[in-house]
Parts: structure tokens; C-alpha cells; sequence
């Protein structure tokens, strides 16, 4: 990977761009030491859920959290944040939140679902043109037609065809930042029932979760497509 944290301004310019954004590009970046957090971002200062994080740095605002700010667990832990609570690891969570027939479904699908093992202390949240520090992930919240865009993007120097996966749980935590983060490719992700709740995702919304390994490669692919 190149990808320099230079590169930040350019790419939030050119994704605001070509995929008519509304919202500023997110860029996530895990840390083990307070010392990694750059010289002036602060700690966030309210419980919060990932996806609420994710809107609030969407909005212009940069800051940091750990898992003690983390207010939704499963996201928390799915990210390295802390460890998988054993309700949601069980399938009892969502079993009892009536999204699937049974506990072993529900376990079934957590089993299934991307998660970062390594542990981290905390991440940092900024506009990506704001970033000063190379992100471990760009999270965009555009529209299909624009998401679109992303695939044809991702093919048109690399070829095949995109792979997105997600199970209308755990949306902008695991599928957006840790699948992307663990697979270094681009995820996509319909959202879920919290962040449509909580974190104002609208219903004509998408997310795209992109390692840094993917924006060289999608820029070029803009310049030409």
C-alpha cells in the first residue's frame, strides 16, 4: 500500500465528487496508545453507538473513543474493541429481539459475521479531508446509484466481480469497517435496524466500507471511467 495520508484531501474531493455526496467520506483508524491520536482530537464526549460515531464524523465533527464511549457492544466488539458479549455471541440477543427463528440461527449468523480479533484501545473518527493520520478504513454513506460507481471502479483495472456480504446486523461496525479492514477489500453493507434508528441512515442509503488498499486503484478507475 502507498496510500499516504496526504492522499486525504484528493480522495475526499474525488468520492464527493463522483458519488455526489452529501455527507463528508469517514475515515476510521484503530489505535493501541493514546500517543498515535493526533494533536488535537479530542475524546468524544457522550455514549454513543459505532454507527452514530460514523454520522456524527459524517457530519464535520473529529474525535476519538474507546469502548468505555462505545454504547452498542456487539458493534464494539465486533471492531477488537472489547470482548464479544456472551448474550450476543449465544444468539440469545437477537433471538429475543425477534430477528430469526431461533438461538442457533441467530448464533449461526454471529458466528459468520466479520470481526477484527486483534484488540485495540480506541478509534479515531474525522471528515477524511480533515484526517491527519492514513486511515485503516473510508466508510461512504451514498446511494445505489453511486455505490454503483464504487463497483464499476473496483473492476475496471482489476476485473472479476465485487463480492459484498452482510446480514442486516452489526452494518456499519462489522460490515463496513471490519470486513473491509480485515479482508483489505471494499464491503458494502444495506445498513441495519440501529443505524436506520439511531444514527439517521435514511431509507434511500447505502454504505461502503474501503481499506486504503482499495482508493489508488478506484481513483484511477474514476480518472478514465
Amino acid at each position: 500500500m502507498d496510500y499516504k495520508k496526504e492522499d486525504n484531501v484528493k480522495t475526499a474531493e474525488v468520492l464527493k465528487e463522483k458519488l455526489n455526496l452529501t455527507r463528508h467520506p469517514v475515515a476510521i483508524k484503530f489505535f493501541n496508545d493514546e500517543s498515535e491520536i493526533p494533536e488535537g482530537v479530542e475524546k468524544i464526549g457522550e455514549s454513543l453507538r459505532h454507527c452514530e460515531m460514523v454520522t456524527k464524523a459524517a457530519e464535520g465533527v473529529m474525535f476519538y473513543s474507546t469502548a468505555e464511549e462505545q454504547k452498542c457492544k456487539g458493534g464494539s466488539s465486533a471492531m477488537g474493541l472489547e470482548p464479544l458479549p456472551p448474550k450476543i455471541a449465544s444468539g440469545e440477543f437477537y433471538y429475543k429481539l425477534g430477528r430469526f427463528d431461533s438461538v442457533e440461527t441467530a448464533k449461526s449468523v454471529i458466528d459468520s459475521i466479520p470481526r477484527k480479533e486483534e484488540e485495540s484501545l480506541g478509534i479515531i473518527y474525522a471528515p477524511l479531508e480533515e484526517a491527519d493520520f492514513i486511515p485503516d478504513v473510508i466508510v461512504v454513506i451514498t446511494l445505489p446509484k453511486f455505490g454503483m460507481y464504487i463497483t464499476q471502479g473496483i473492476v475496471y483495472n482489476q476485473g472479476g466481480i465485487v463480492e459484498y456480504s452482510c446480514a442486516g446486523i452489526q452494518s456499519l461496525c462489522a460490515d463496513a469497517v471490519s470486513a473491509p479492514y480485515v479482508s483489505k477489500k471494499a464491503n458494502a453493507t444495506l445498513a441495519c435496524n440501529g443505524s436506520r434508528s439511531y444514527a439517521g441512515i435514511e431509507d434511500e442509503e447505502i454504505i461502503y466500507g474501503l481499506s486504503t488498499d482499495n482508493i489508488k486503484p478506484l481513483m484511477e478507475a474514476f480518472e478514465n471511467i
